[in-house]
């Protein structure tokens, strides 16, 4: 398998990823060929007020008897 990063990469802090705040984007090597992106917004930024109202949220998909 063809590695899609260079293992240099692996710890790289990247800024942006949101447009409403001074995001950065965190790259991460889980394992050999697997890797992750996490999205760090800042406190106060309305896309991850959002998401974090969303979580707490009750699902979509459940539905009460």
């Amino acid at each position: 398998m063809t590695n899609p990063f260079p293992p240099a990469l692996d710890g790289a802090v990247i800024p942006g990823g949101c447009d409403n705040c001074n995001a950065e984007q965190h790259l991460r090597q889980d394992q050999p060929g697997m890797w992750s992106i996490d999205i760090h917004h800042d406190n106060t930024c309305p896309t991850w007020r959002r998401i974090q109202a969303q979580r707490a949220g009750t699902p979509d998909t459940f539905k009460g008897r």
